[in-house]
């Protein structure tokens, strides 16, 4: 019995004296949302927090959970990013579990590395160094009650964190992560929540006030997802932003001369989304939105701006011009406010030339004489890759034509832009991967004509959020792919329903979700689909091989069927010549497999296999 009390002594003086080794004095600076973990590697790892005041946060890590014997670099989260900061862990082992805690805090999580080719490299059985990987993917994690989604309590992400957590390599949310709530957040709240004065208050805060209502939506979906926080603790995600990111049915961004409340809220809603969610992204271009303040003369088409440096901006890596609506609601999501005038001048410009570091050539002429807040927007699309995979993350909400829904095929008109179009046909052009997997938000082969009965809706433009409003671009792409050797798999979200669909012989379409928000009838809001065999919406026709579906005479609250895929790349096999080893041989033809889940049972409910090589 000595013994044991001994051994028990000397095992809790040693733990003791392991824990307040590392926690030092306790903190003024607390952590409030987070950690959130993004940009997977193989030897790093990034970690996300946001904190109650701007300060230094300390993160522990380590490859036991009970000895956290590494210290992260030194971590500041900022003041005019919303008091959040991002840490890189670096020089970690591959494919390796980790545990993470924050000091002072019992906020953590653990999180597993990527594969190293070269560690499966073999020139006779596997030479290019393939593994095999997962990644979980879906949209819509609305969390509002009254009917509008699964409710609040977000089930999905029990079962995700039950059964996938520890399984898949990354996630990718393909849209609608966050729903508009709590946009009427003043920037005065805002200072007072962050304990600042009006003239401590940050630059984005007094160009574009709205953004406060943005972050604080963001916050109440952490604090109120408590399942969603954890998901993030212990999974890296990839990110694209749809509309209820920026502002619902938001269109027409890159239209010259489009007056729209909505469409002007773009730079503002996106400055947040990168605070929050999308710093985990790999960008094409990473410049910054420029905001600033412009002087207009009524018929002139140039901007003059004292404060700015036009001739340093890098305009070719950046969006076209918008001047703000300036009114406190901007980013609320409520049709009453889109008639509700904004500033004279706001609208959707072209940058036409730059004529001098304090002047800009714009078009369309300004329509009165005044001060007003503009703003240059960023590009987000980017790519990444993983084994012989290749992700295209486009951008389907900044760039984008006003669309016609009675001329759809109107050529020349451009969801992504033309900029952004070349981007993606180069980089695909130029792929050696195996696999190409394009991460739109918004489907490519079925429409998005209703709004599964809600009541918010642009009153002026017929909705169709999808690629079948733009169907010149849309069959420039299928042709492109269809000739190319390797399969494109098009990933997308925003329907609120999951489908399986196969374009051509080498394209298909998979789309995944929601998440939590209520599904929609598509008999009414997807122009009358099936649940699945022949579709035709415009001059192509597909086959849908499975779907989730909700017959129109179910009530809107009861039309709770989420969804979620797991899609698995399986590159090789494991043949060891003895028990328990490893020896990776390579397919000849490596496969993709699609695997769709009850969201809320966890139940699995279809697969689809492709094959390279292989019809």
């Amino acid at each position: 019995m000595n013994l044991l009390r001994n051994l028990f002594l000397t095992v809790f003086v040693t733990a003791a004296s392991f824990i307040s080794a590392q926690d030092g004095t306790a903190t003024p600076i607390r952590v409030t949302h987070g950690p959130i973990l993004g940009r997977p590697g193989t030897d790093t790892m990034s970690i996300w927090v946001r904190t109650n005041d701007a300060g230094p946060v300390t993160i522990f890590y380590g490859k036991d959970k009970d000895q956290l014997d590494q210290v992260a670099p030194p971590l500041t989260t900022n003041l005019v990013h919303d008091n959040t900061g991002i840490v890189t862990l670096t020089g970690l082992e591959s494919n390796t579990r980790y545990y993470y805690r924050i000091e002072d805090h019992q906020l953590g999580g653990d999180f597993r590395t990527m594969p190293d080719p070269a560690k499966f490299q073999n020139d006779e059985i596997n030479p290019e160094g393939l593994f095999n990987f997962s990644f979980e993917f879906a949209c819509g994690s609305n969390q509002a009650g009254n009917g509008n989604s699964n409710g609040a309590t977000l089930p999905v992400f029990d079962v995700l964190n039950r059964d996938w957590k520890d399984k898949v390599h990354f996630a990718i949310l393909n849209g609608d992560w966050l729903y508009e709530d709590r946009r009427e957040y003043p920037a005065s709240k805002w200072m007072h929540q962050v304990a600042i004065d009006n003239d401590q208050a940050p630059d984005i805060i007094k160009k574009a006030p709205t953004i406060a209502g943005v972050w604080e939506n963001y916050k109440i979906y952490l604090e109120r997802g408590r399942n969603l926080s954890k998901w993030h603790r212990h999974v890296p995600s990839f990110y694209t932003a749809d509309d209820h990111e920026l502002l619902n049915d938001i269109f027409g961004t890159g239209e010259a001369g489009f007056v729209n409340r909505r469409a002007v809220f773009r730079d503002p809603a996106t400055r947040a989304w990168f605070d929050y969610l999308a710093w985990a992204n790999p960008v094409e271009h990473d410049q910054v939105a420029w905001m600033s303040e412009g002087q207009f003369k009524a018929g002139s088409d140039i901007i003059e701006d004292p404060n700015a440096e036009f001739t340093k901006l890098p305009l070719e890596e950046m969006a076209n011009l918008h001047v703000h609506w300036g009114t406190e609601t901007a980013g609320v999501k409520d049709a009453a406010l889109d008639s509700q005038p904004g500033d004279p001048n706001s609208a959707v410009y072209d940058i036409v030339e730059v004529i001098s570091p304090t002047q800009i050539k714009v078009s369309p002429p300004a329509k009165a004489d005044g001060k007003a807040i503009y703003s240059i927007g960023r590009r987000c699309y980017g790519k990444f890759s993983v084994s012989n995979c290749d992700f295209f993350l486009v951008d389907t909400r900044s760039h984008r034509d006003l669309h016609d829904v009675d001329t759809p095929a109107k050529p020349g008109r451009s969801m992504l832009g033309k900029q952004q179009l070349k981007w993606l046909k180069d980089g695909i052009s130029a792929s050696t991967a195996d696999f190409i997997f394009v991460v739109s938000s918004v489907n490519f082969m079925v429409p998005h004509v209703g709004s599964g009965g809600g009541d918010d809706k642009q009153l002026t433009i017929k909705k169709d959020d999808a690629w079948t409003v733009f169907l010149d671009e849309r069959e420039e792409l299928i042709e492109f792919w269809d000739e190319l050797e390797q399969p494109v798999f098009v990933l997308t979200g925003d329907l609120h329903n999951s489908f399986a669909i196969r374009i051509t012989d080498n394209v298909y379409e998979f789309a995944s979700g929601p998440h939590n928000s209520i599904n929609h009838m598509p008999i009414v809001d997807e122009g009358g689909r099936p649940a699945n065999g022949k579709f035709k919406y415009g001059p192509r026709e597909c086959e849908i091989r499975w779907s989730s579906y909700a017959m129109e005479d179910i009530p809107r609250p009861n039309r709770t069927f989420p969804h979620f895929c797991v899609v698995r790349v399986n590159n090789v096999f494991n043949n060891p010549i003895e028990r328990d080893g490893e020896r990776w041989f390579a397919f000849p033809h490596p496969q993709v497999v699609f695997q769709f889940y009850d969201a809320l049972t966890g139940d699995f409910v279809y697969s689809e296999t492709i094959i390279k090589g292989l019809p």
